[in-house]
């Protein structure tokens, strides 16, 4: 349907028009009245009717005058005049004005219905040439994202004001918005529907501010939305669009507002700021919309700081999912401060998960399973994300061992374990081990075998040396400080073990490195 505004200085003719004329069957809707011509012009500015239905004479500003200045700013509505038998010197000048037609007082109602029809193909040829203009100016602009040949990039921003009649020295600000990954349950909504529904979404919000947008889809569920600098919103603006859009919408939306503001040519610098903005995301979660200033003073770190994995390992073994939770959070808070960057952190979150399926004392899942893991966490979009793999990931552990103790002497060749796991650096034997979980030496021996498959001296034997590959890979540590810091006194005895176990002595090992 049609919006059309009507302006007749007559109170009951205007209200005879709006209230008695079906313009509904003849698909228009009634949007707004006014009584002058002065008082249209501020309506119709900020309602922006498809067709206005005028008087030709009226007080304060007649339709004549009034037609001329909508014209000059709104060429694409259409204009029809009311006026009377001995007024038709009016139409001639009404016509003069780009008015699509005239309907002559007192209306007839068939008269009506066949210049609404016209007016309403008029409408339709505009909205085709609209549609026309908006899709060469979005893939204008689109050019202009990745342009960076100077002289390439002033081709496409002429074409772009020949197309628009802007000056070329015009100025753009630019927000970028991304439509975050659905976990749609139930009915499936595709990528390309929820950008269409955004876009739909910011169109109106935009025209409500008066502030004329270029919307560019670019991949991945991202849009770009071009305006002019000087039109460009304030920081308030903008959370109320944001609380809008979480209010409005079912998925999730963030977006980058960048605080650059440059001339056509230099659009690309627009959209790889707003692309640099849009990753702090990373670091702050979804559904917000992320402003340039809010990371103008942060820098990337690539160390990745200490985590106490002891005392994590011992929380989860213990089934404390609260305080292993707790102490995880508190580290990923500091990463979020320090800015750890991307890939190092998802480096050592698969480091960390490997670690923890170790723990379990099962061979690490190959395949299909380990490959979406790793596929989750260097896809995940925010730090959170990450966060929740890992303890998703722990809680199964949590309820892997809790199975698992629900067996007396599971229990204990787990208890078993992770003193061994624990203290490999130390003294470790039999009678020591058996003394602690209150069993005979030859009893403990029997379970431990049954329950893993192997003794317990190579399961020691196993610990130690794992770690001492590890250990290999720091040139500065000589061979006999790395046997003791395994646990083995004697340098001779640990390089026969290493030896035997690894095919290659120490020394060997560490040269293939």
């Amino acid at each position: 349907m049609y919006s059309i505004f009507l302006v007749d200085d007559e109170e009951i003719g205007l209200e005879m028009m709006r209230d008695y004329i079906r313009w509904e069957e003849m698909g228009i809707y009634v949007v707004g009245t006014a009584s002058n011509g002065r008082e249209a012009l501020e309506k119709i500015e900020a309602i922006r009717p498809d067709i206005i239905l005028t008087d030709v004479q009226m007080p304060i500003m007649n339709g004549i005058e009034m037609a001329k200045k909508i014209h000059e700013s709104y060429d694409w509505m259409q204009l029809m005049f009311l006026t009377g038998h001995d007024e038709f010197n009016y139409v001639k000048s009404a016509l003069n004005v780009g008015a699509v037609g005239y309907l002559l007082k007192p209306l007839d109602l068939n008269e009506i219905g066949s210049v609404i029809a016209k007016v309403k193909q008029r409408c339709e040829e505009v909205q085709m040439k609209k549609r026309s203009m908006e899709a060469a100016k979005t893939n204008l602009l689109k050019e202009l994202s990745y342009e960076k040949n100077a002289e390439h990039a002033a081709d496409l921003a002429t074409s772009y004001c020949k197309l628009t009649r802007e000056s070329e020295r015009n100025r753009y600000a630019m927000a970028l918005f991304s439509i975050d990954p659905i976990e749609a349950e139930g009915e499936q909504q595709s990528l390309e529907d929820c950008k269409n529904r955004l876009v739909a979404f910011l169109d109106h919000f935009f025209k409500s501010k008066n502030i004329e947008t270029v919307f560019v889809p670019y991949k991945d569920g991202e849009v770009g939305v071009f305006m002019e600098a000087r039109q460009q919103p304030g920081y308030y603006a903008w959370e109320d669009l944001a609380a809008a859009i979480r209010s409005g919408l079912d998925f999730t939306v963030t977006a980058a507002v960048g605080a650059q503001e440059t001339e056509l040519t230099e659009v690309h610098c627009l959209y790889k700021q707003t692309r640099e903005i849009l990753n702090e995301r990373f670091y702050k979660g979804t559904g917000s919309i992320i402003h340039a200033l809010a990371i103008s003073n942060q820098f990337d770190s690539e160390h990745v700081p200490p985590f106490n994995r002891k005392e994590w390992f011992e929380a989860i073994n213990q089934l404390d999912f609260e305080q292993a939770a707790q102490k995880l959070h508190q580290y990923f808070e500091g990463l979020a401060t320090l800015r750890i960057k991307k890939k190092n952190i998802c480096d050592w979150a698969i480091d960390l998960v490997d670690e923890l399926l170790e723990q379990l004392h099962q061979p690490v899942p190959e395949g299909v399973k380990r490959a979406e893991l790793y596929h989750s966490i260097y896809n995940a979009l925010t730090l959170n994300e990450i966060e929740d793999l890992i303890l998703g990931t722990a809680g199964n552990a949590m309820s892997l061992l809790g199975e698992r103790l629900m067996d007396k002497n599971t229990k204990l060749v787990h208890k078993v374990r992770s003193m061994i796991d624990q203290n490999f650096d130390q003294p470790i034997t039999i009678n020591s081990l058996s003394d602690q979980v209150y069993l005979s030496p030859n009893y403990l021996r029997s379970i431990f075998k049954d329950k893993t498959g192997i003794t317990i001296h190579d399961y020691l034997t196993r610990i130690r040396l794992d770690k001492a590959t590890e250990l290999l890979a720091d040139g500065s540590l000589k061979i006999q400080d790395i046997a003791q810091r395994v646990g083995y006194e004697s340098t001779s005895y640990f390089i026969s073990l290493f030896l035997k176990n690894q095919g290659v002595t120490p020394n060997e090992y560490r040269k293939s490195l």
